[in-house]
């Protein structure tokens, strides 16, 4: 009989056991779901304080642009502005590549053949040379726009400029400072119209002119030639 009980109390005490470890992992279980919850809960505060410090910025900076915007439309002297000084690049690229006619003080040189002494393209491309080192800033011969890409050059009879046939006299015309620049450069003792006219004897007059007009470059291919390139882009 004493056995039995004994039994019934050791069967007691181990379902008592077992329900007391089951309550208490379930209580341990609860407490860390609501520290996970929360966790959770305070790194989505977090997040969204952030979100809405982020869209605060943001609407901020709308609000700026949108004020530059209207600024900007409503005054039209910007814009005008934006239009004059993109049509003064322009016309500066322009005149750099000779693709517009131009004028302003400078000199005219004229060269000649003398007698059985005749004019070669060697003897205009010194001059040429000469005056672009004495910043002369547009040239031409005989009313042909020298550029960077023209040819100067002997074909037979003739002396071959921009793909045209030139015969003398050679009329050279150059802008740039005549006093400063132009005159002591090409006038000095053993200069270039010195050599013309004492070492090649041919026939040099020089002189001085408040407005020299100097025609464009035929813009047609013949002499500016870029149908073979194209523009790199930067990264």
């Amino acid at each position: 009989m004493k056995l039995n009980k004994d039994i019934a109390m050791t069967v007691v005490c181990f379902i008592l056991g077992l329900t007391l470890a089951a309550q208490f992992r379930s209580v341990y279980s609860n407490k860390k779901l609501a520290e996970e919850e929360l966790k959770t809960r305070n790194e989505l505060y977090k997040l969204l304080a952030e979100e809405r410090e982020i869209n605060k910025n943001l609407m901020a900076r709308n609000q700026e642009l949108n004020k530059e915007v209207e600024a900007f439309k409503n005054d039209s002297s910007n814009l005008e502005k934006i239009r004059e000084a993109l049509n003064a690049d322009i016309l500066r690229m322009k005149i750099l590549a000779g693709l517009v006619d131009v004028k302003g003080r400078g000199v005219i040189i004229t060269i000649d053949n003398n007698g059985p002494s005749l004019v070669e393209a060697e003897n205009i491309l010194d001059v040429i040379n000469d005056l672009r080192a004495s910043d002369a800033q547009a040239i031409s011969v005989n009313d042909e726009r020298i550029v960077a890409m023209s040819e100067v050059r002997e074909a037979g009879a003739y002396i071959m400029i921009n793909g045209k046939r030139m015969t003398p006299p050679y009329v050279i015309k150059a802008i740039g400072d005549p006093e400063k620049k132009l005159e002591p450069a090409l006038k000095m003792i053993g200069g270039v119209l010195d050599r013309l006219e004492h070492s090649y004897s041919l026939k040099v007059d020089f002189k001085k002119s408040d407005e020299i007009i100097i025609p464009k470059v035929a813009d047609d291919g013949s002499v500016l030639k870029y149908d073979k390139l194209t523009p790199v882009e930067s990264n």
